[in-house]
């Protein structure tokens, strides 16, 4: 019997743009498995804040990317986290609503977060079209809004928000999450059956033959140079201003010894480059599409991982980037707290900090670039090694396909 899925996430991407791709790569999963699969996403890339298919009036637009059925819906633009970014959701959830009635009936939709209106309108259309429902976790809303936004636990926001969370927790046929500590506090709030599901790379994108030097050339990135990376969003929770911060320590310590780049895009970058300037030995880059990501990151001496000292990060975090670092065999800088720390410390795969404090960051590049290169190899190795056996894509998406076969 063929099964027909959807996956619904605003912000999913494909290979050739910024951004994560665990919707294209579970697609593609499924597809191997005689799936029918289609996938919703906004055409508004968060990445670039730009449309990439789109162009007004136009609403909606189908792809076949590689037997996927990819739907690219309009939704408002937005620069930063002010009003428009609530525009920006609402215009999603309506365009879905409507685009989502007039397709043929899936088994199953999975609505995932962090913008959990899109997932409860998926559960909406759900129930309408009388399908399964799976809630995929990827950010812990309103809690988010309550230790970033700073947000009143009674305002009338914050309470609407928990009420869906609350919602889709009890009304789900399955809560995905991506982070094994967050099981407990979804069952604390209503949910059943749970699973974790983390997220992960496909490994076999980083089993690329450039070296360090020919990546450092490829990047024009100086090779005497000690090269700390960091790839990903630049966001208010990512705390990327300890990392400016720490250049500058570094630059008055041990000048033209080190540099610090940073590959992405987000709210806060105008500010961080404001922030950095001066500072010879500190990058700011472009973001780069995910097939690329692979060869970069070869490039960097260790990678960097940051993120604000916030209790719900106690419960942990699974971000992207972290299993890119671990799958390009690189020592990995974290400067997180709670289980992200703990499971670098276990492995022995790097350095832990102290989160948002820009002195300890820079005692810990320093004490990474003091190390033979042997043991910087080695930790890499270990980090390929967790990859492979606990967050590659393929075994994660086979979790996956294990949970639907037994639903379907």
């Amino acid at each position: 019997m063929t099964h027909r899925i959807w996956i619904i996430n605003q912000f999913a991407n494909t290979p050739d743009v910024p951004g994560h791709t665990r919707q294209y790569e579970f697609g593609i999963f499924l597809l191997k498995q005689g799936c029918k699969v289609k996938i919703f996403a906004s055409d508004y890339n968060l990445g670039k804040r730009e449309y990439l298919k789109l162009k007004f009036p136009q609403l909606w637009q189908k792809d076949d990317i590689q037997g996927l059925d990819w739907n690219w819906l309009y939704a408002t633009p937005y620069k930063s986290n002010n009003w428009q970014r609530i525009v920006n959701m609402l215009s999603f959830c309506l365009n879905l609503f409507f685009i989502g009635l007039i397709k043929p009936k899936p088994d199953l939709i999975i609505g995932s977060s962090p913008q959990i209106l899109a997932a409860f309108t998926a559960w909406i259309l759900a129930k309408l079209r009388g399908a399964k429902f799976y809630f995929e976790v990827r950010d812990l809303w309103p809690q988010a809004l309550i230790e970033l936004g700073g947000k009143s636990p009674g305002s009338l926001q914050v309470r609407l928000l928990a009420w869906i969370e609350s919602w889709l927790y009890r009304k789900s046929d399955r809560v995905i999450v991506i982070v094994a500590g967050w099981v407990n506090y979804v069952q604390e709030r209503g949910a059943l059956q749970v699973c974790w599901l983390p997220n992960g790379p496909d490994i076999d994108q980083f089993k690329i033959t450039i070296s360090p030097e020919e990546a450092k050339a490829q990047y024009q990135i100086e090779s005497e140079r000690f090269c700390l990376m960091y790839a990903g969003a630049h966001g208010t929770c990512n705390a990327l201003e300890t990392i400016v911060e720490a250049a500058r320590l570094l630059e008055q310590s041990h000048p033209d010894k080190f540099v610090i780049v940073l590959v992405g895009d987000g709210p806060e970058k105008i500010k961080l480059m404001e922030q950095g300037t001066n500072i010879k030995s500190l990058e700011f880059r472009s973001p780069i599409p995910k097939t690329e990501i692979s060869s970069l990151l070869q490039a960097a001496d260790g990678l960097i991982l940051t993120l604000k000292a916030l209790p719900m990060f106690e419960y942990g975090v699974s971000p992207n980037k972290l299993y890119d670092y671990y799958a390009a065999g690189k020592p990995v800088l974290v400067s997180v707290g709670g289980a992200v720390n703990e499971e670098i410390q276990k492995h022995q795969i790097g350095l832990t900090c102290i989160p948002e404090n820009a002195k300890s960051l820079a005692n810990a590049i320093i004490t990474l670039a003091d190390m033979p290169l042997n043991e910087r190899n080695a930790m890499g190795k270990r980090a390929e090694a967790l990859v492979a056996s606990a967050y590659s894509r393929k075994i994660v998406a086979q979790k996956l396909w294990n949970l639907i076969q037994e639903d379907l």
